[in-house]
């Protein structure tokens, strides 16, 4: 039987097993079945009148909002100075945590700069972010979390961005999202998550950079390899392990007969390792022949942030090995990831020289 525990430390060796003997599985944990095969993931996440997000509001609001979207370079424009700043800020101290010293800054910042929320918003944005994350993975308070919800800030922003509208991505949410069976509040704090995923996702990059010193140094000397070793990172490590459904009628999946309103844990971060789909699923190959993988959803729902998540990931590598060529995990360092739902990198302790490359 497959637990919870299993699953945060490390849940890969258990997605293995299900994917040859289970592929779905009842999670008793959880309360919910775990799906982990890719055809059965992408027919989950594909069939939207069988199998219902349990926010589909939120999506439609989110993807609304974030239509047109920005391009690669408008993003790169707003997050490298701020990107710099953080690098500059780190480089003298010759070390650092990088994951909560430099990635979630700078993705923090970005977002919080490209959403129009202002900088006074950031550590509020990285404390609900980690929260929530720590939520998600069944980790957290459940009072403390209800209780960012009657957070001031996040009132106030909301007063705010209702009575004097402008044209932020922020303010188009929340406009949005008046006249949605939600409140804007727990929209707000949703968008904190989404917010700290770009420094998740270029901590999971620079993480599995780590495991292949010929591949860091590839991504090191030829830039241009940056978007193929985040969008590698995300198939082979993502933060967004887990998508979560409900059925909304009875149906029958790898097997199993489910009854209708009973909720399915999506495993994505399973998927994108099926042996069916990607050979050597296991092994980060910034050189692997790409093709379409699950990292961000698939269908209706799938996520309609993802241009900003990879391009803010990207400058935000970039960067660091401007600053620091010669980083590199400090001694004695070992991963330690966590979390089944949302799959955080851990800790990333670095070292570099302090001599100016460049």
């Amino acid at each position: 039987m497959t637990t919870l525990g299993e699953l945060d430390a490390d849940p890969h060796p258990a997605y293995t097993r299900l994917r040859e003997r289970e592929p779905v599985s009842w999670l008793p944990d959880a309360g919910q079945w775990l799906v982990t095969r890719w055809h059965d993931v992408r027919t989950v996440l594909c069939d939207t009148e069988r199998f219902s997000s349990e926010h589909p509001g939120i999506h439609d609001v989110f993807r609304a909002a974030y239509q047109p979207g920005l391009t690669r370079d408008e993003v790169d424009t707003i997050a490298r100075p701020i990107a710099r700043k953080a690098a500059d800020d780190l480089f003298a101290a010759g070390g650092a945590e990088l994951t909560g010293d430099y990635f979630e800054e700078v993705a923090a910042v970005a977002g919080a700069t490209l959403l129009g929320l202002g900088v006074g918003c950031v550590d509020t944005l990285r404390h609900w972010g980690n929260r929530l994350a720590l939520a998600t993975n069944g980790r957290a308070d459940n009072e403390a979390v209800a209780a960012m919800a009657r957070d001031p800030e996040a009132i106030a922003i909301v007063d705010r961005l209702r009575r004097r509208p402008d044209d932020s991505l922020v303010a188009r949410l929340v406009h949005a999202n008046l006249d949605a069976d939600t409140d804007s509040v727990p929209l707000l704090r949703h968008l904190a998550v989404s917010t700290l995923e770009p420094g998740w996702l270029a901590a999971w990059t620079l993480a599995a950079l780590w495991t292949d010193h010929d591949q860091l140094t590839a991504a090191r000397e030829h830039r241009q390899l940056l978007g193929a070793a985040v969008y590698e990172a995300l198939r082979w490590g993502g933060p967004v392990g887990v998508l979560t459904r409900r059925t909304t009628r009875a149906v029958t999946l790898g097997g199993k007969q489910i009854p209708p309103g009973d909720t399915l844990a999506v495993a994505v971060a399973s998927a994108n390792r099926d042996e069916v789909s990607f050979p050597e699923p296991h092994r980060f190959d910034l050189h692997r022949d790409v093709r379409p993988h699950l990292g961000f959803g698939i269908g209706p729902h799938h996520c309609p942030a993802y241009p900003m998540v990879i391009a803010i990931a990207c400058t935000a590598l970039d960067v660091l090995f401007d600053r620091m060529p010669d980083l590199g995990p400090a001694p004695g360092w070992q991963p330690k990831p966590r979390g089944w739902r949302l799959r955080l990198p851990g800790p990333l302790d670095a070292v570099w020289s302090l001599h100016r490359f460049s």
